[in-house]
């Protein structure tokens, strides 16, 4: 593996190249900005990490169907409890308890930029610094990295796993096999359908060597596995049962298609979309970064080809498959370059090379800034805005949701008051309810239909057109005499099933 000058040394004695730093810092300067100012890409991230471990450092939570059938594992809560409860001890009035797990995973995802940096370093040291410049600053490593999610978690620990494997053929440590399986085998458990992409690089690691390979890759992968077990064991949970329950809820009891269901090509009409022109530099790139990996080609297709035989999509459950492909066209990218000049020559001229690094960083931002990724910088900006508004509110004795689409709505974690939670569908039920609750969170179209005593104090989405008002907050004076009852969150999600 090639190496580069510096002052500091790897636990093989080679030199740390300060270009490799320097990139982690400008991954960290990337990926701290994008933690402070988005809220989450997908629900789940608050409702099914995040509120539990918010739950165990205050005893309320909103408990949705997935947690009351045990289809989600307790490791990926415990994991986000240190930065909740420090968060909630130092600022306990405000968000802090949110804002601390983004910035440990943003922190957490510096390991893909060292695994990028020992891909290309095999390479060259050009490679490793264009592979590692990627990692640090492309849309979707810098975005997903600050997201406390299964998909995120488990793409930030295989890519770093997998690096190792590649070392433990190079060097044949067994320490590497021993940490790349505990990293595989992490990765696997947060994520498990990733499963059958996950057997090939442990094909390739292993191949016919049972005490030289197989030993320690198994060995670590069953540490990985075991880190779930154990956490599972403290919540009083059966080792493994949360996996035959999430596949018997959404591939027997088919829970996932009500939320949609996509063709086999949506994952392939979906990159091409995000990718755009891009793809003039990252295809031919890709060619020339497969030569050199093609067993992370293969990991990569294998994690696409999995997931399209699923009926329900989403971008982020190929996250791992859209990182390998981008990392080896960030490789490929200056083999390409060579080859266009036709020289033969081992390393590129500098001029052309930081040319080269400008350009993929201007494919990221231009990415980030257009369709179909800019809408990922607001998601969950209105809900957050909406409890914040609530919780704020003088004298706030009960919060309402009325008629909101979106259920679960309501988020102790994103409240952050000891005061009840209620969901109503109709004027009935608020009017009946009015005495439990004097802050209700409504769309501006029902906002009419709440009792007279509730008065317009804003919506959330200032720069949406009127009719697309979701979140608005109506404000009652006085305070509550009667508790939630029958209309507790908890209750009422339960009674409908959500």
């Amino acid at each position: 593996m090639a190496g580069g000058a510096g002052s500091t040394k790897d636990r093989a004695g080679r030199r740390i190249d300060p270009a490799l730093l320097w990139l982690l810092l400008l991954a960290a300067a990337v990926r701290l900005p994008i933690a402070l100012l988005t809220v989450y890409h997908h629900p789940d991230e608050i409702w099914q990490y995040i509120e539990p471990a918010y739950g165990l450092v205050t005893g309320e939570w909103i408990r949705t169907w997935d947690i009351r059938l045990g289809i989600r594992s307790w490791l990926i809560p415990l994991a986000m409890l240190p930065p909740v409860w420090l968060g909630h001890a130092i600022d306990p009035a405000g968000e802090l308890h949110l804002l601390l797990p983004r910035i440990a995973m943003a922190l957490a995802s510096l390991g893909t930029v060292w695994a990028a940096w020992s891909l290309g370093a095999r390479a060259g040291r050009q490679h490793a610094i264009a592979a590692a410049f990627v990692a640090a600053i492309w849309v979707d490593f810098a975005y997903f990295a600050a997201r406390p999610s299964s998909d995120s978690i488990s793409a930030l620990a295989i890519l770093p796993g997998l690096a190792l494997l590649v070392r433990f053929r190079d060097g044949g440590m067994r320490r590497d096999a021993v940490i790349g399986g505990f990293l595989l085998g992490l990765g696997f458990i947060t994520r498990f359908p990733l499963g059958p992409a996950l057997a090939i690089p442990f094909l390739w690691a292993g191949r016919f060597e049972v005490q030289r390979a197989w030993v320690p890759l198994l060995g670590g992968a069953m540490g990985g596995v075991m880190v779930d077990v154990v956490a599972n064991a403290v919540m009083g949970e059966w080792p493994l049962l949360w996996i035959y329950n999430n596949i018997f809820a959404n591939v027997v009891a088919n829970r996932s298609h009500a939320y949609g269901i996509e063709p086999a090509s949506w994952y392939l009409r979906v990159i091409a979309w995000e990718w755009m022109f891009a793809c003039v530099l990252i295809l031919p790139s890709l060619v020339f970064g497969a030569k050199r990996y093609p067993m992370l080609l293969a990991t990569a297709l294998a994690v696409i080809a999995v997931h399209s035989g699923i009926g329900h999509k989403e971008y982020r459950f190929i996250l791992l498959g859209v990182m390998l492909l981008v990392l080896l066209a960030a490789i490929g990218s200056v083999d390409l370059l060579n080859w266009l000049a036709r020289k033969g020559q081992k390393t590129v001229p500098q001029r052309r090379f930081t040319l080269l690094l400008v350009l993929w960083l201007a494919l990221s931002v231009h990415l980030g800034a257009v369709q179909p990724f800019a809408i990922n910088w607001a998601i969950g900006q209105a809900p957050l805005k909406a409890l914040r508004t609530a919780r704020s509110v003088p004298g706030v004795c009960g919060v309402a949701t009325y008629r909101i689409r979106d259920v679960p709505f309501m988020s102790r974690a994103m409240l952050n008051r000891d005061v009840p939670t209620l969901l109503l569908e109709g004027p009935a039920s608020a009017k009946l309810a009015q005495q439990r609750y004097n802050v209700a969170v409504a769309p501006i179209e029902h906002l009419g239909e709440l009792p007279p005593a509730y008065r317009f104090a804003g919506c959330m989405s200032p720069t949406a057109p009127l009719f697309e008002q979701q979140y608005c907050v109506a404000v009652r004076p006085g305070l509550c005499t009667e508790p939630a009852g029958v209309f507790d969150y908890n209750r009422q999600l339960i009674a409908k099933d959500l």
